[in-house]
């Protein structure tokens, strides 16, 4: 029951949100809602998830897992506006993008803080998101989700169709062994979510007349991918370096190499075959590390991933 809770009906609620934008005929000619859909359905999926296992988060969270469900909830609203900011990879006269994706990763830096003022405590109450964490996590935290924006727009823009979705599809996928092997089921099944939606949404953009992501599916996923390796690493105690984690993260980045313009020249094909291996390389590593570095040892401080704030 809790696997068809917590997995099988959040990954049919992502993977209906793609269905009916990219493949009803109708919808998918929408161009706002086609660059919108890939991000809402990994919110809806994500989300689904984490309210199934652990119930309705509350603002300001009562406990740090909280803002897991809250991260479904940014990447939502992102995926929603980031579309109005145009089109990936489209010109513009002044750094509306840049300014864009500063907003968003400042607003993610920020949400402690704002979540200290709605409770009515000062700024230097505020804690970080989850456990052992600072207030340079959270800034890496911003900076890692702004510079991805900007890093990959144009990656996104020049590879409409399956292959965005799939790269995202590995990146989430190889999350699920590394939140495995600290011992956070939680985390595991969010993963595992959001890799089988974004797989949904490789399959249904290669019979869909090769939507993109659009700015918003981008927003939406590098959120995710931006804060769960950070509470993976920081609230819980997996016996494994820390880089194996920040490996995943960086694993889609891999794609900018491929596009320069000495393999513009190879077939669509072999292109798209050595970008996802470059992908498919840098995830495995990270996992094969992480799953043969010894037994996990979360739970060594006898404490819980939830990270209840009244403990400190």
């Amino acid at each position: 029951m809790t696997v068809l809770l917590s997995l099988v009906l959040p990954i049919l609620a992502g993977g209906g949100v793609i269905a009916l934008s990219w493949l009803l005929p109708p919808l998918r000619k929408w161009k706002w809602l086609s660059g919108a859909a890939f991000g809402v359905a990994l919110a809806v999926g994500v989300f689904g998830s984490f309210a199934s296992e652990n119930g309705l988060p509350v603002f300001p969270p009562s406990q740090k897992a909280q803002w897991l469900a809250f991260s479904a909830i940014f990447a939502g609203a992102f995926a929603i506006l980031m579309p109005f900011t145009g089109e990936p990879g489209s010109t513009r006269s002044w750094p509306m993008l840049e300014l864009v994706a500063i907003c968003v990763g400042g607003l993610v830096a920020k949400a402690p803080f704002i979540a200290a003022m709605v409770a009515g405590k000062s700024l230097d109450a505020a804690q970080p998101m989850f456990s052992d964490s600072t207030v340079s996590d959270q800034i890496a935290l911003g900076l890692v989700i702004a510079l991805g924006i900007v890093a990959l727009d144009r990656v996104v823009a020049a590879r409409p169709g399956f292959l965005m979705p799939l790269v995202f599809g590995i990146s989430f996928g190889g999350l699920a062994p590394l939140a495995d092997a600290a011992g956070w089921i939680t985390l595991t099944f969010l993963a595992v979510t959001a890799s089988m939606i974004s797989f949904v949404a490789a399959f249904a953009a290669a019979f869909g007349g090769a939507p993109t992501i659009g700015r918003g599916g981008l927003a939406a996923a590098l959120v995710l991918l931006a804060i769960f390796p950070m509470a993976g690493h920081r609230q819980t105690y997996g016996d494994f370096p820390w880089w194996c984690w920040g490996l995943v993260v960086a694993s889609p980045s891999a794609l900018l190499w491929f596009e320069i313009p000495i393999f513009g020249k190879l077939p669509a094909w072999a292109g798209n075959t050595l970008r996802i291996l470059a992908v498919i390389a840098m995830v495995g590593g990270a996992v094969l590390i992480a799953t043969g570095g010894g037994e996990d040892s979360s739970g060594s401080d006898g404490g819980s991933p939830f990270g209840d704030y009244s403990d400190g």
